[in-house]
């Protein structure tokens, strides 16, 4: 893990969460069945909530010069073949000094990401309201892929960020373009529940 971290180590949110990559809601999304959506639990913080499903890895441990202050946590894919991109989701928590809203949040980051990534493409861009607080705030979800250098490999990500008072959470999930269809419907999942409290 650590020599992926090397390799996307990068200046913004996004580049940090590429690094991870490497290595119950009742509202159904997709295809997803009742049976499936019982196999998410809600991971919680003092700050934020979050359903994953059960069988991911959780790392919620950094230690050391290659993991940033930011990174709250990380989700994992648990399958994990030599050679494929491993999906997960990471949640980064920045200082908000200006109070930004999350649809500001969001719309800055996606510039940041048409900067700095190669063969960047905005995918889908679409408005949601999520919790934060005692009640909704909105967010964009974004879709949109690139890479990191020209020999890299392209990814896929979906992102969406919160903000409350002088502190923003930006939730990326990152995927191989191929992925399963089911992994990517998770993924969607995942980010549509990220509450903030």
């Amino acid at each position: 893990m650590k020599s992926i971290f090397k390799h996307f180590l990068g200046s913004i949110t996004l580049l940090l969460t590429l690094n991870l990559a490497a290595c119950s809601s009742s509202t159904p999304v997709g295809d997803l069945t009742e049976s499936e959506l019982a196999r998410f639990i809600t991971y919680k913080t003092s700050d934020f909530q979050i359903e994953v499903p059960e069988e991911w890895e959780t790392i919620n441990q950094f230690s050391g010069q290659n993991f940033p202050e930011g990174i709250r946590v990380a989700f994992r894919n648990n399958l994990k073949e030599e050679n494929d991109f491993i999906a997960n989701v990471t949640v980064v928590r920045e200082d908000n000094l200006k109070q930004l809203t999350g649809l500001d949040v969001t719309q800055e980051k996606l510039a940041e990401h048409a900067r700095h990534l190669l063969d960047y493409e905005l995918i889908s861009q679409e408005e949601l309201l999520l919790r934060v607080g005692g009640g909704e705030s909105g967010t964009f979800l974004n879709q949109f892929k690139g890479k990191n250098e020209s020999s890299g490999e392209t990814l896929e990500f979906l992102q969406l960020a919160l903000s409350k008072g002088n502190r923003a959470w930006v939730v990326t999930a990152t995927f191989d373009p191929e992925e399963d269809e089911f992994v990517v419907e998770r993924l969607d999942k995942i980010l549509r529940s990220f509450q903030v409290k």
